[in-house]
């Protein structure tokens, strides 16, 4: 594809956030996601990584007490048109909310841009932020997708009308994906960079279990994503 000579590189979700939800949103995965969040009666919700608000807003309309939040702006900006209730800016991995909750959700692979080193954090802020019995829910690659992603795979398109292609290819060597998002706009070129890493199941467990009770769906996506349910001790 070709767009002008002008070219430059941005943060995560600073332009990618724009074109999300047309470019990105998973029906099936939604619903699967609302059959395991909806198993156990709760209220009140913390939705972390909440990207462009839809899951937020389907909560939100059945009737659930949730605050939204992510730590792009630009996402905030986005969720405007799929949510209208709180959305704060917070790291997934440090926030003090002065708040507890029946459930903190956190989905669409978020936690795997996390660093292996930083999960312990994630595990307990939102153990300190659950009521008793409360449950923490985030969902995550699955491990196959390393081999899945070992040849690179590109995809080639228009996105509200702008052309876009996205490669994603796998590291076997550290477990990680990454993502480039190239989108040729009348301004130029402009390139987005994720890096996400691929945590095996026994990690998570192993570095949950002094907080949570744990279970482990493998199969909860056709060997793309795991969910993890965890219940506060």
């Amino acid at each position: 594809m070709e767009g002008s000579a002008d070219s430059r590189n941005v943060s995560n979700y600073e332009v990618l956030a724009k074109y999300y939800d047309e470019l990105l949103q998973d029906e099936e995965a939604l619903s699967l996601w609302l059959q395991y969040i909806e198993e156990k009666e709760f209220k009140s919700v913390l939705e972390l990584a909440s990207g462009s608000g839809v899951m937020a807003g389907i909560l939100k309309r059945k009737g659930y007490e949730i605050i939204a939040s992510d730590l792009s702006k630009q996402m905030k900006e986005a969720s405007k048109s799929n949510y209208d209730g709180e959305y704060l800016i917070l790291n997934m991995t440090d926030y003090n909310l002065s708040k507890k909750f029946d459930l903190v959700l956190c989905i669409c692979d978020s936690i795997n841009y996390l660093y292996e080193e930083e999960l312990d954090d994630f595990f307990k802020c939102a153990y300190k932020h659950l009521n008793d019995n409360g449950r923490l829910i985030f969902d995550m690659h699955h491990m196959k997708r390393i081999e899945e992603f070992k040849d690179q795979y590109i995809e080639e398109g228009f996105v509200s009308n702008v052309p876009y292609q996205w490669t994603i290819q796998s590291d076997e060597y550290d477990h990680s994906i990454s993502e480039h998002f190239t989108f040729y706009t009348s301004e130029g070129m402009i390139q987005e960079n994720h890096f996400q890493n691929v945590f095996d199941p026994k990690v998570i467990k192993e570095k949950m279990d002094k907080y949570f009770d744990v279970r482990i769906i493998e199969d909860f996506a056709e060997e793309e994503k795991i969910l993890v349910v965890g219940v506060k001790k």
